[in-house]
């Protein structure tokens, strides 16, 4: 969740930078640097990427997912296995506690923005009712109406789908009125009420965050001055001067604003903004070459704190251990127990494994249930231990049944787990199955399986003659130019009786797999990270 805020914060800073140096630029290219800024808080990619529910699966993928061959040829990697349980340790404990806080102020936002909707219909509903029409004759070209209220302050625009200007009855006699209308005319060929309407939603949304506030309301004044640029190359020096006398005019009348109406496109602001409106429109602006540069390096710099976040945990995966928070006694209590109990699980005696198999399933059903992450992080741990021994027994039925102990339906297993099943239903001849299991947890990752499931998903294609299928699960990254895939496509090609593809792969591969017929390489038995502290 900092990570989020942090982003966004960065973000912010780079385009608001980039805005303060484009002061002579264009105030319609100042504006979409600040909208790029406010919409940075409304993406929610850094936020959910955060979230147990999001979590990168390669906190809960141990070399079970990988394979050891026939010979010991061909060896997972140093980097394809976790070596110890702190890669899978728990996000900071209190993180659900300001998730909810933080979704608490977004809804509480949602709320607020529909209110102000509500308010805003009835304040229309009151407009159209106490107005006069405004004679279109008396200015051509016009293609909206004008209507006279006395609601609301001298000139406005509303209308999404029918847009209609408004002005007070005393604008009617007042030299100033076609440079007024020309304002609100052109806010609404620029489409600037629907940015309005964005701007108010995430103003609405994200009511409690300072940060918001102010680029919301920059963004409303870069809209007002981009329309003060626009009137003024059409109407010359008499825009000029009409807004200086109309802003003089209505400076000393009590503004009328609600918190809770959305706001208008009107021309009530500071006085010190008015001041500047007018200030500004003595100066030109053009765009220029340093003006994009400022505004690609808002948007360098913004991209490249978005892929920080995004990029954090792979790059820092060596020190996790560090970064996790201690753990509590009960769950430091649990595992001491579990290692206790599993104590021969590195065994190569099947006496010894049946009955290790054993204590870790009693000691599981009598255990305490932990809180929070913990509890899943030990369920993990215990279960890759159990399918280890039942793996080096063969006992391949009896993964499935701890499956369904240790993950019932609907509990949200990890990922890692649906790995699991797929190993033993190869083993067992239930093709069909694996397949199912591993293209399920291939649709949640979006393709992106890690070299062990695709692996196996491979294999068990391949077992089931999909031979087509599985030169295209051979193709992702994970695989692609890896030992095992190399072997695997190998065999395919023998398979297909391709003696090209066969001569290309030959000579990367183990001199006991470069053999014809070509040989499919044994899957080896699950490791545990556990193993290590036994």
């Amino acid at each position: 969740m900092m990570d989020y805020f942090v982003t966004c914060t960065i973000i912010s800073v780079c385009c608001l930078l980039a805005s303060l140096g484009m002061k002579s630029a264009p105030s319609r290219l100042n504006f979409y640097v600040i909208m790029l800024a406010l919409i940075a808080w409304f993406v929610p990619w850094q936020y959910f990427s955060q979230l147990p529910l999001f979590e990168s699966t390669s906190q809960y993928t141990v070399n079970v997912a990988e394979f050891s061959f026939l010979n010991t040829l061909i060896a997972p990697t140093d980097a394809q296995v976790i070596t110890s349980e702190s890669s899978i340790i728990a996000p900071v404990s209190w993180l659900p506690s300001l998730n909810h806080i933080f979704s608490v102020l977004l809804f509480s936002g949602i709320g607020l923005f529909t209110l102000r909707v509500a308010m805003y219909v009835k304040l229309v509903k009151n407009l159209k009712a106490n107005s006069s029409l405004y004679s279109t004759s008396k200015r051509a070209n016009c293609i909206y109406p004008i209507r006279f209220t006395s609601i609301g302050g001298p000139a406005f625009a509303t209308g999404l789908v029918n847009p209609v200007v408004w002005l007070t009855p005393e604008m009617e006699n007042r030299k100033e009125l076609n440079s007024v209308i020309e304002h609100e005319l052109t806010h609404l060929q620029q489409g600037d009420i629907y940015w309005t309407w964005l701007i108010c939603f995430i103003e609405s949304v994200f009511w409690w965050n300072p940060i918001c506030s102010k680029l919301a309301r920059l963004a409303k004044e870069q809209l007002e001055l981009s329309c003060d640029e626009k009137c003024m190359r059409k109407l010359k020096g008499k825009y000029q001067l009409d807004l200086a006398s109309l802003l003089l005019s209505e400076h000393e009348k009590k503004s009328k604003y609600n918190f809770f109406t959305p706001p208008l496109l009107n021309i009530e602001h500071s006085k010190s903004f008015n001041i500047q409106r007018i200030k500004m429109l003595n100066k030109e602006k053009t765009m220029k070459s340093k003006h994009m540069v400022m505004a690609l390096a808002a948007l360098s710099f913004s991209a490249l704190a978005a892929a920080q976040i995004v990029d954090e945990n792979p790059k820092n995966e060596q020190h996790s251990a560090q970064k996790q928070p201690a753990a509590s006694n009960q769950y430091n209590q649990q595992l001491a127990q579990l290692l206790e109990v599993a104590g021969d699980a590195k065994s190569d005696q099947p006496t010894q494994l049946i009955q290790t198999a054993k204590n870790i399933q009693k000691w599981y059903a009598n255990r305490d249930v932990l809180s929070g992450f913990e509890e899943g992080e030990i369920k993990l741990e215990s279960y890759t231990l159990l399918i280890h021994i039942f793996s080096k027994l063969e006992q391949y039925e009896d993964i499935l049944s701890a499956y369904e102990t240790w993950y019932p339906a609907g509990s949200n297993p990890p990922y890692f787990t649906k790995n699991s099943l797929a190993h033993a239903y190869i083993q067992l001849g239930r093709y069909e199955l694996a397949i199912a299991e591993l293209e399920e947890l291939s649709k949640e990752l979006n393709g992106n399986l890690h070299a062990g499931s695709a692996g196996n998903l491979a294999l068990a294609y391949i077992y089931s003659a999909d031979y087509d299928k599985a030169l295209d699960t051979l193709q992702q990254a994970s695989l692609e130019g890896s030992a095992y895939g190399d072997v695997l496509k190998y065999y395919i090609f023998d398979q297909q009786n391709n003696q090209t593809k066969m001569a290309e792969l030959k000579g990367r591969l183990p001199a006991a797999f470069a053999v014809t017929p070509a040989l499919l390489p044994r899957v080896g038995i699950p490791q545990s990270p556990l193993l290590a502290k036994l």
